[in-house]
């Protein structure tokens, strides 16, 4: 018989080891990260002076108006973009540091149709290259669309991360455009 090979601290031994895998198994999604940044043709103070306006963001989505609310300052500015196709997006002002040259910002809202990602999170940063150069770089944080054990293929983290990195890129882009288009236009 079996059973009589097996010594109870050897049964015990093999229930140690059970719990901290089935709590590993239902741990669900990690935390995401992407980092992108871009080099823009104005100064430090110019890309500044458009970073840390909480209130009038410049960005590639189809914003139709910008709702703000709190007083404007960190864990208290909130702002509603009210997107052209009826959807909403609510973030919140989480840092602004002017020694540091860093903006964050917490979105409120998951709405997986727009981004299949959620408790996304960024931290802007700028660094001069010279009087005349800026590097913006933006880092996220995130989770897939669907934070528990086996997403379907749409909410995965690799087109969590992949719908992030065009979102940032597309932001970096619209920043790049507003701050080194000529003045008047």
């Amino acid at each position: 018989d079996w059973s009589s090979d097996v010594c109870s601290s050897d049964l015990v031994a093999v229930l140690f080891l059970l719990p901290p895998c089935a709590a590993y198994a239902a741990h669900g999604a990690s935390p995401l990260k992407v980092v992108e940044e871009i080099k823009v043709d104005a100064s430090l103070e110019k890309v500044w002076g458009v970073i840390s306006d909480f209130a009038h963001p410049i960005s590639k989505l189809p914003i139709d108006r910008t709702e703000i609310s709190g007083a404007d300052a960190p864990d208290q500015s909130e702002r509603r973009l009210i997107l052209k196709n009826g959807f909403e997006i609510i973030e919140l002002l989480t840092k602004r540091d002017r020694e540091r040259l860093m903006i964050g910002v917490h979105r409120k809202t998951d709405n997986i149709q727009l981004l299949p990602a959620v408790n996304y999170t960024s931290l802007i940063t700028l660094r001069s290259l010279d009087q005349d150069h800026t590097i913006i770089e933006w880092k996220a944080r995130f989770y897939r669309g669907y934070p528990n054990n086996n997403p379907p293929p749409e909410l995965n983290d690799d087109v969590a991360v992949a719908a992030v990195k065009k979102l940032i890129i597309g932001e970096l882009d619209a920043l790049k455009n507003y701050l080194e288009k000529p003045v008047g236009q």
